[in-house]
């Protein structure tokens, strides 16, 4: 596991450029360099977001986000580009906003940490899952207007709609069973 260190970033991204840069046209090479570089700049806003509000953002080699309540702490791939990065961070930090059982009364039923099959199981839990995942995107895009980031809606929508559809299918299973 590891921090965010934006040069380290930069550095990647730089090595996608030159690589991109042997494969596409100068315009798309430099196209992809400058949403890079954007994107870096943007994820460490989020970063700082997520200190101020004690939040610890740890990098490793899973798969996806993960926002652990208990510990306060978000962990993130490393394997993604910058973009994908940023928009699945700001999903997880609207996991925070969401906050806990005492504080929403809608997403305060314990999702998805309840360990009773006799209720992870059940049609209400997996909706309630559902609907939080669906909330958190919600506040994540909100988040993201609050700093100030210029972000295309309609590329964080395709990573958005990309995560609900595996849980859509998750919960589709479950039902079925």
């Amino acid at each position: 596991m590891h921090e965010f260190n934006k040069q380290l970033w930069r550095d990647r991204a730089l090595a996608r450029f030159k690589r991109t840069r042997r494969k596409k046209s100068r315009t798309e090479s430099d196209d992809v360099w400058v949403r890079d570089v954007h994107h870096i700049d943007a994820l460490g806003d989020v970063v700082e977001w997520c200190t101020l509000k004690g939040i610890k953002v740890q990098f490793g080699k899973k798969a996806g986000g993960l926002y652990d309540t208990q510990s306060k702490t978000i962990t993130m791939t490393s394997h993604a580009g910058p973009e994908k990065q940023l928009y699945m961070l700001l999903h997880e930090c609207g996991h925070h906003l969401i906050g806990f059982k005492v504080e929403d009364e809608r997403f305060g039923k314990g999702y998805p940490c309840v360990e009773d099959t006799n209720v992870n199981t059940t049609f209400h839990h997996r909706f309630a899952c559902l609907e939080e995942e669906i909330e958190a995107w919600h506040r994540g895009w909100k988040l993201s207007k609050r700093l100030g980031l210029q972000l295309d809606r309609e590329a964080f929508d395709k990573v958005r709609l990309e995560c609900l559809k595996s849980y859509i299918r998750w919960a589709n299973r479950r039902m079925l069973l």
